[in-house]
């Protein structure tokens, strides 16, 4: 089962391609504790799934 809904993912990676906020700050302001994670987030869903 996955911890993260898609949904989420999405919000995280939209906000982090706005650039108003890098991974670390994301990471510190919805609690997820690793970077490398919301990297590979943005590897798949920033190019497959945001127009």
């Amino acid at each position: 089962m996955a911890k993260y809904s898609d949904e989420f993912k999405l919000k995280v990676v939209k906000e982090y391609l706005k650039g108003t906020l890098g991974y670390k700050l994301l990471a510190i302001k919805y609690g997820i504790p690793s970077e490398s994670q919301m990297k590979r987030w943005v590897r798949v869903w920033g190019h497959y799934h945001i127009i």
